[in-house]
Formats: structure tokens, sequence, C-alpha cells
């Protein structure tokens, strides 16, 4: 275990801690991925699960509008600088709804009531198989794209990735582009890597999670190119799952440990978070419509009476944020006390053992009343 005390994400103006709002349309995707699994008996939430049958919109148009509730809740606390919201759409596959277009077409609607609140950017993170047809019509509803590229999908689809990617990269449009680096399938991984970069696209490598994270010597050192400067997150994975040893933004923030902003840092060790204070429900929501169900965070799951699980369903959501105003009007230091060891999705939400320093590095993002 180290000696950090305290963590939070890099604070430049390029890289300023906005929030995140996570809807998850549906657990159906046209993948089939190993390493992609259904929930886990913890209660973590997997990648896919294609016996579950789509949430009808209505559902998640619903889902979305109280979502937008709940951020303008924590928006009003905000610095004005700071009241920067990123709406993420995704599943599953969030382009295999059958709905998708037209749901996309109404978070222009249901944001336009705060569009003089918070700035919002519509982030899709896709695997980008659809037609091109399709493909434009979605984007044109979008302000940003993550796309997702996974060996293990299959030749056709990956045809249309390769289509879909061109499109956005003429258009000049905002994305990002991750290759998951499967073991199994590591030299395919690495020469589609070589191929997008040395063609100009913005892709980086992204190490996997769970029990299929496990690297070979040979692999390692491939990662030591990929990562230059980043040497101790390769070291640490050595022979083990990253999943029990450490974390990297999902984003590829730079983060930064015990107020050092010299220094900052691509990977965090895992370590032992128990007890510490964490303004990840700051930063942070997850609405997922297929079981209905609302979240500080889409991994971790912290609730503010120190147990695991959803904070809202879709029938007490309302009921929970007028609750919530009410708590923020008094203290804007609304943080979570982490009951977990390991840290997931949310490591670069600010966190500290002293609440006293997580109140000071607050004062970045919140105004001061």
């Amino acid at each position: 275990m180290s000696n950090i005390r305290t963590v939070e994400a890099f604070p430049t103006p390029m890289q300023k801690m906005g929030f995140l709002y996570d809807w998850l349309v549906t657990m159906k995707c046209n993948y089939d991925c190993s390493y992609c699994g259904t929930d886990h008996p913890d209660g973590t939430i997997g990648g896919h699960d294609n016996r579950m049958a789509h949430p009808p919109k209505e559902t998640c148009l619903k889902m979305l509008e109280n979502g937008f509730e709940y951020v303008d809740a924590y928006m009003e606390n905000k610095k004005p600088t700071m009241r920067s919201v990123t709406l993420n759409i995704y599943g599953g596959e969030a382009l295999y709804h059958p709905d998708i277009e037209e749901m996309m077409e109404q978070t222009s609607v249901l944001y336009s009531k705060y569009k003089d609140r918070f700035s919002l950017v519509r982030n899709l993170t896709t695997n980008a198989t659809a037609t091109q047809e399709r493909w434009e019509n979605i984007s044109e509803h979008l302000e940003q794209i993550t796309f997702s590229w996974h060996s293990q999908g299959p030749d056709k689809l990956k045809k249309n990735f390769l289509l879909n990617l061109d499109i956005t990269h003429k258009a000049k449009k905002r994305y990002d582009l991750i290759i998951l680096m499967y073991p199994g399938r590591w030299a395919e991984c690495v020469t589609m890597l070589k191929y997008l970069q040395n063609r100009g696209y913005n892709a980086r490598p992204r190490i996997l999670d769970g029990p299929e994270g496990v690297y070979t010597e040979e692999q390692l050192r491939d990662m030591s190119e990929m990562w230059p400067g980043d040497e101790e997150l390769v070291q640490n994975i050595k022979d083990s799952r990253i999943d029990t040893k450490g974390r990297a933004c999902c984003g590829g923030r730079s983060m930064c440990t015990d107020r050092d902003y010299k220094n900052p840092k691509k990977y965090i060790p895992r370590d032992n978070f128990l007890g510490w204070q964490c303004s990840a429900n700051q930063f942070f929501l997850m609405a997922n419509c297929q079981s209905k169900n609302f979240y500080t965070n889409k991994d971790c799951h912290v609730r503010h009476d120190g147990t695991r699980g959803p904070i809202a369903t879709l029938d007490t959501i309302a009921e929970y944020v007028s609750g919530l105003k009410h708590t923020l009007s008094n203290n804007s230091n609304h943080f979570l006390k982490c009951v977990q060891k390991q840290c997931v999705c949310g490591t670069c939400a600010p966190k500290s053992m002293d609440k006293e320093v997580l109140m000071n590095i607050m004062k970045i993002y919140n105004k001061q009343t």
C-alpha cells in the first residue's frame, strides 16, 4: 500500500473536471466480446447482456429528463466556468437500440430547459457499426464521439467502423478513439493501433480490466513503447490483473496525488480507499434505463448512507432530487464516504483521507459562500 492521502484530476484549462452523466440506454450489443461480461454478483454492471430486451424509449427519455434535474442541482453550486456536462450515451451498444435516432433528437429538446444554466456535450460511446446513412443522421445530434475498437468483432462490422470513423474524421467532429488491447489477439490490436495512428487518427490504447486483462512479458514491452513516460503503470501490472493493482482515468485524464501539480500521473494505485472522503457525487451520475435505477457512479455505487446500490429509481428520483437541492443549499461540501478498498470509475474525482483537504480542493470547482 502506498502513502498517498489525496487524489484529484490534474486541474488545467484543457482538462477541467466537468460533470459526467452516463445514460445507459440498452444492455444489448451486436458484438459479444469475451472480456465484456454481464452483471457481477457485487452489483457492478457488466458491459452487455443480449438476453435482455431493449428498454422502451419512453423509459429512457424520462430517465434522461429526471437526470438533468439532478445534474442541475449540482451545477447551481459550481463556479460559472465549471458548469459543463458531458452526456455519455452508451450500452451495451447504444446504436443497437431501435429508437436511438428519435431518442437522440429528443436530447436537444430535453436539454433546452437548461441551455442557459450549463453547457452540454453529447458523447456517444460506440463500436460505430451502423450503416452510413444512420451514422450520419445520429452524428447530427452529437458534439463528440468515443470510438471503441474491438478485435473480437465480426469482420463485416469492423469495416463499418472504419468507414464511419473516416466520415467523422473528415467532418472534423471531435472524437476519441480507443483500441481495447485484448491479450488473446494482441498482434491484431497492435497492428490496428499503429495503422490508425499512422493514418492520422486520434487513436490510443486501453488496457483491459477484469480476468482477461493479464499480459505477457512481450506484451508489457510493447506497452512500454505505447505509453512513454508511464513505465510505472506497465511495471505494476506485470503478471497481474490491472484491476487489482491500479487505475487510469477512462478519459485519459492526468491525475495528481497529494496536491503535487508538478508531477501529474496517468496511473493511480488502487490502494485502500476505505473511509476516504470523495466528491464523486459532484461529478458523476449514472442512469441505467434497463433497471430503471440511478447510481452516484456507474461502477462504485456508493451512497451517502454508507452502503452500495442505487440512489433512486425512476419512481423516486424526483423526491430524491428535491431533498438533494435542500441539502446543497445548506452545505456544498456534500461528499461520499468510501466503503470500498479499491477505486474504480471515479478515481479522477477529488478525494482525500482528510475532509478539510478535500474541501480546499473543491474551491477550484464550487462557489464559495
